[in-house]
């Protein structure tokens, strides 16, 4: 990623514009004010009583107490006088412990730093605008291990994670809140400058540059932050939140001296005191317009230009700033200790003074080009420098002919140079009107580091009365009580059955090396203290019950581990298959279907000969017509039961979570009856988990015959079923209970006269409810037709609510969409490989793009149930968790994926 210098002066008004493009209250500054509505907790109401409780973490006071000390150990190692009158003196004490670096003769030079680091970046813009600092000095600060170094990292981990809870919350400007409080710490550890003293170095100067340089290294490390952000499409990123934090970080509050800043050398905005106030009168304050910087500028440049004394000022600091900014971009290259030439650039570009005395002699740019001769002279064995120094005095050659023109007032060039100073004004008197607002929204957060004890910061975080802006995993802000919560229920029985046929090995001691401690395992990694989660997001085991494991906790760590379980299974599956004795499990259903075919074919061949007897009036044919019927109804009756049996066979492990109330759990003292202290978990939602891993064989049967007769169809035996959740609809006929009696009567007696006496009573109660259907009554209705919709689940199926709840734990570092599609829209090569019996399938897909690798997961709509035993709630909306390894997914990744996430990054989708 390529990093240019940042020109504050010009940065400033380019957000300016950007605010005023985006719609922004820049005059009445709404979006640098705290709204107390939007805070998750404070104190007060209105915006006159709100107090924002908050501490910074231990390490993260260090970390900017370190910056600032050790920047001052290197100022007194630079400047202290060390002349004949301080010999018998102790010298200056140390500021900061065990940090006393050698730091090598001033230099300028920035190729000592990682080309296109943000280091880099840093040096370049402190040594541009910010006095007193060389680029020995920084290589030490901003090096390896340095402490500024640190404190951009610091400073980019600390705001990564604010965006991300932001993002996650949704409402509240947290990150907002943290630029807050980082500015109260830079502030606070900054007053531990008073306590030293620089001999032959004032004071002023200390806090000037200390304060510059801590400024610098905040706006350049937020901005390189959001940099990364965007070139990494972090779902996280909020161009409005960068606006924001960007444009409130102003020089200004950073002084303890403000007058300082442009009295005399380098400073942000690159231009002197004397211009500004000059300029001053003319400047349109921000509360009278809302004008972009163009039309502000060209304003201003219309009602001075009959101001000679303004105009001369103008040109003056505009060639004051070129000269500037070009000595500094040769000098930053090449670098000779002792060169005469060398020596006055520095001083040109460290002190107003030399600047002045520069142009104010005709012959100065002369003399200085000739002197650079030396220079190349040193160097002439070094190309690139010496193309450097030879285009650096074609510049000295050029200027010295068009700036005495232009400070004559000749109108060649002058009105961009003075726009230039005109927006850099303008930039000084933005950031003293944004100041006015951070300032007073600073005011209102209270530090409980300098109230409380360590025992009761902790008790009041634990509370959630207390932000906490650290740069570790701890939330900001500690929910006081977790309502809600997901349920991941494991069925396991197909294992555990299949598991009991070994003979060699105890189905106990293999279900727990191959499931129980592998699983265990996996969940450890989402605990309460592990890495990977928090307090709130952490999971639990709530129940192992035989051949199933319930787990509680955070959907995201929930479906996390739902993709490790579904690793752990396929493992198990091949051992268990590998160690069980041979069998015909594995070719059972492609047995019934290869055998269902081969009787159907018989039955149609003889259907076929006594249709053509019939045609030949041959006698007896309806009877025998009729016994064939009753025959390819048997046939058909036995392929769904051969078929059920064949899949309740299968080796399959049904996984699914449920989210909503949390759970509760009881603990029973049985200690009396010897039974010692039990815990139970009661929740609706585990009820609801242990309902979705059902597997019901009926639905399964009539998905089987769907497919083979697609395969049949296309004369496909590869065609396969895209996914493992099955969800359908079936229809059952029941006896009236009225009837009941009547039949067992029937069965006892085998009278034929019974047997029709039933069957008109009832042919005529199905008709009669027939007749219902066709006029629009509901199936509950009904009393011989039931219909009930139930799941087949050998996969992983999350509910619409989970996966609701997931989509918000994950949106800090994911970006979502939906998307619905026509099966008939896919891939060839997709649709030629599965079978979908729905013309529609809706999709929703996550991604994020983490160290250069996007990341995608997949969850696709499988249908709604209702469970039984929930049959007064509203219908489940259930969706797969679509297998990352599986090749349905790869496929729709590698031939759909980007497309849809195009797509939805220009609108045309549903972004969640």
């Amino acid at each position: 990623m390529k990093r240019e210098i940042s020109d504050c002066g010009l940065d400033r008004m380019k957000l300016y514009d950007a605010m005023i493009a985006a719609g922004m209250d820049v005059a009445g500054g709404r979006q640098w004010t705290l709204d107390p509505e939007s805070l998750r907790f404070k104190h007060g109401v209105t915006l006159a009583e709100l107090k924002v409780p908050y501490h910074m973490g231990g390490e993260d006071e260090a970390c900017v107490e370190k910056a600032v000390l050790s920047l001052l150990t290197l100022l007194i190692k630079r400047y202290e006088y060390s002349g004949p009158e301080r010999r018998d003196s102790a010298a200056t004490r140390m500021p900061l412990q065990g940090f006393s670096p050698v730091i090598k003769d001033r230099t300028f030079r920035t190729d000592i730093f990682i080309a296109d680091s943000v280091e880099k970046k840093t040096a370049e813009t402190i040594l541009l605008s910010v006095p007193n600092m060389d680029s020995a000095m920084l290589a030490v600060w901003l090096g390896h291990d340095g402490y500024g170094r640190k404190l951009i990292k610091w400073t980019g981990d600390l705001f990564d994670k604010a965006l991300k809870d932001e993002a996650r919350v949704g409402s509240e400007p947290t990150s907002y809140l943290l630029l807050l409080a980082v500015t109260n710490l830079i502030l606070k550890k900054k007053e531990l400058i008073k306590a030293f003293r620089i001999k032959g170095f004032p004071y002023e100067k200390v806090d000037l540059t200390v304060g510059l340089v801590l400024f610098t290294v905040l706006r350049c490390a937020l901005a390189d932050f959001f940099e990364r952000l965007k070139a990494t499409r972090a779902s996280y990123y909020n161009p409005h939140t960068e606006i924001v934090l960007l444009s409130a970080i102003a020089p200004k509050p950073f002084l303890s001296i403000p007058a300082t800043m442009m009295a005399s050398g380098p400073n942000p905005y690159g231009i002197s005191g004397e211009t500004y106030e000059a300029l001053l009168p003319y400047l349109v304050p921000f509360t009278d317009t809302r004008g972009v910087t163009k039309e502000i500028t060209e304003f201003v440049l219309e009602h001075i230009e009959t101001d000679h004394e303004v105009m001369a000022a103008l040109r003056h600091q505009s060639e004051a700033t070129r000269l500037r900014i070009a000595v500094f971009n040769y000098i930053k290259e090449v670098e000779l200790p002792g060169a005469k030439a060398h020596e006055e650039l520095h001083n040109i570009l460290s002190d107003d003074r030399h600047v002045k005395s520069f142009l104010a002699d005709p012959k100065a740019a002369a003399e200085l080009g000739k002197a650079l001769e030396d220079v190349k002279t040193a160097l002439a064995r070094d190309p690139r420098r010496l193309e450097i120094i030879s285009g650096f005095q074609k510049f000295l050659a050029s200027y010295k002919k068009s700036s005495f023109d232009f400070l004559k007032g000749k109108k060649e060039g002058e009105t961009e140079g003075v726009l230039d100073v005109i927006r850099r004004a303008y930039a000084a008197r933005f950031d003293g009107h944004v100041a006015g607002f951070v300032n007073s929204m600073r005011s209102y957060l209270a530090d409980r580091r300098e109230e409380y004890d360590s025992n009761t910061l902790v008790d009041e975080y634990t509370r959630g009365r207390l932000y906490r802006f650290s740069n570790d995993d701890r939330p900001v802000l500690k929910s006081l009580a977790v309502e809600a919560e997901g349920q991941l229920f494991i069925d396991m029985k197909d294992f555990s059955r299949k598991t009991l046929k070994m003979k060699e090995i105890a189905m106990v001691d293999f279900m727990k090396e191959y499931f129980y401690a592998p699983i265990l395992q996996a969940a450890a990694r989402y605990s309460v203290g592990s890495v990977y989660a928090t307090e709130e997001t952490g999971i639990r085991l709530t129940n192992m019950p035989g051949d199933a494991a319930i787990f509680s906790g955070g959907v995201s760590n929930l479906v996390a581990l739902a993709k490790d379980i579904q690793r752990i299974i396929k493992n198990y599956r091949r051992q268990l298959i590998r160690r069980l004795p041979p069998g015909a499990d594995v070719e059972a259903l492609e047995s019934v279907h290869r055998a269902f075919e081969t009787r159907k074919d018989e039955l149609k061949g003889r259907r076929d000969a006594l249709m053509k007897a019939l045609d030949r009036k041959e006698a007896g044919i309806e009877a025998r017509l009729a016994a064939l019927g009753e025959e390819e109804h048997r046939l058909e009756s036995n392929y769904r039961d051969e078929l059920e049996a064949a899949v309740k066979n299968e080796l399959e492990a049904g996984l699914y979570i449920a989210y909503g109330t949390k759970s509760e759990t009881a603990i029973i003292d049985a200690k009396d009856a010897g039974y010692g202290v039990a815990k139970v978990a009661i929740g609706e939602k585990i009820n609801e988990a242990a309902r979705g891993t059902s597997r019901n064989s009926m639905v399964r049967a009539k998905l089987e015959v769907l497919l083979e007769n697609e395969r049949l169809k296309r004369n496909s035996k590869t065609l396969n079923y895209a996914f493992d959740t099955y969800i359908d609809r079936i229809y059952s006929i029941k006896m009236p209970f009225e009837l009941e009696t009547a039949f067992e009567k029937l069965t006892a007696t085998r009278k034929p006269v019974m047997a029709e006496a039933m069957g008109r009573i009832m042919i005529n109660e199905f008709m009669g409810e027939l007749k219902k259907i066709v006029n629009g009554e509901p199936f509950s209705s009904l009393r011989l037709i039931t219909s009930t919709t139930d799941i087949y689940n050998k996969g992983q199926a999350i509910s619409a609510e989970a996966l609701q709840a997931y989509i918000r734990e994950r949106r800090g570092t994911r970006h979502f969409f939906r998307k619905t599609v026509k099966s008939a829209s896919l891939g060839d090569y997709i649709r030629e490989t599965f079978f979908f019996p729905s013309d529609t399938l809706e999709f929703v897909f996550g991604y994020e793009v983490d160290k250069g690798v996007e990341i995608v997961e997949g969850f696709c709509r499988a249908g709604e149930v209702i469970f039984k035993g929930f049959e007064a709630n509203t219908p489940v909306v259930i969706y797969e968790i679509m297998d990352d390894d599986g090749f349905f997914f790869k496929s729709i990744v590698k031939q759909h994926f980007k497309t849809w996430r195009e797509e939805a990054e220009r609108g045309e989708g549903t972004t969640l």
